[in-house]
């Protein structure tokens, strides 16, 4: 068994500030990451992330290898291609049942556990396929959509953003089916309203078929959902969507002292900035309960020595 102050479980952008600053702090957290590099969603967008102030014309795979590289150059713990298994809590302590991908096992222990497991795309019901894309990122941009049909189900900003990706990448023909918008003025004030239907819609999924038109292919994007199946049979509290919940000052969950940060929990617009600031706040909140009792400790030996 391996003990530390903190086990993240995810090396996203929140797993990784969180596992930054208490390594700073002077605490020895310890990463869990499926992915073999650091970085999260990151890893998997092609294009540039504009949105983060201080970086400009960096693409997210390219964030994501700074975050792995500079994690790993301050000696934390990473436990890299390695699954959490399943999750217990022994005598106030949190067991975390962890294999790698050559199905090595071990067993960490930890008094305070961070959820930064991020999110995977919701594939509505449908599979992957030939013709059934499920997800943004990669899954789009290293596919060739010159000349074909293509049907976008979904009515957010991923939506009406791929339609101009797939569109640029010579699709024929291209049309949202959304049941309701939730996409961005901008957005909307560029897409002819001409290659979007609001409202119901029927998918056959056998052949690529959206209410009645056939297409050459079809992608889902429905949002996300948490990646928290480690979680099963732990009482731990969800919002409706099943992101889980957690308290706006200190990311805490309703199981004590375990935490959940960045996109699992879906407190702030989940991006690669607020998920970094999540992470702060649940390493701060973890420091200052650690040092609770070696402060009262030294205040304590200091008024003894007073006397």
């Amino acid at each position: 068994m391996s003990a530390f102050d903190a086990i993240i479980v995810g090396g996203g952008p929140a797993g990784a500030s969180c596992a930054l600053w208490l390594k700073l702090l002077g605490f020895q957290p310890c990463i869990v990451e499926q992915r073999s590099e650091l970085g999260g969603l990151q890893n998997e967008s092609p294009y540039p992330n504009e949105w983060i102030a201080p970086v400009v014309g960096v693409r997210g795979e390219e964030v994501a290898h700074r975050i792995h590289g500079n994690i790993l150059s301050r000696g934390i713990e990473c436990r890299l291609s390695t699954s959490v298994e399943w999750v217990t809590i022994d005598r106030g302590r949190f067991v975390a049942d962890v294999t790698d991908a050559a199905g090595r096992q071990d067993i960490l222990s930890s008094p305070y556990l961070v959820l930064a497991s991020g999110v995977r795309p919701a594939d509505g019901g449908f599979r992957a396929g030939p013709n059934f894309v499920i997800g943004p990122g990669k899954r789009i941009n290293g596919r060739d959509f010159r000349g074909q049909s293509v049907a976008i189900l979904g009515g957010g900003d991923s939506a009406f953003e791929n339609y101009e990706f797939i569109r640029a990448k010579g699709a024929a023909h291209t049309h949202i089916y959304a049941r309701s918008i939730r996409a961005r003025r901008d957005f909307l004030e560029r897409i002819p309203v001409t290659d979007v239907s609001v409202g119901p819609y029927d998918v056959c999924p056998d052949t690529a078929t959206v209410s009645g038109q056939r297409y050459d292919v079809v992608v889902v994007l429905y949002g996300w959902t948490p990646s928290l199946e480690f979680m099963r049979g732990l009482d731990l509290a969800r919002s409706a969507e099943g992101f889980v919940s957690a308290d706006s000052r200190t990311a805490e969950t309703s199981i004590p002292n375990v935490f959940a940060i960045g996109e699992v929990a879906h407190r702030m617009h989940p991006c690669c900035v607020t998920s970094m600031a999540d992470g702060v706040v649940a390493a701060k909140e973890i420091q200052k309960r650690i040092e609770a009792d070696s402060r009262g400790r030294f205040i304590a030996a200091a008024r003894a020595l007073a006397l």
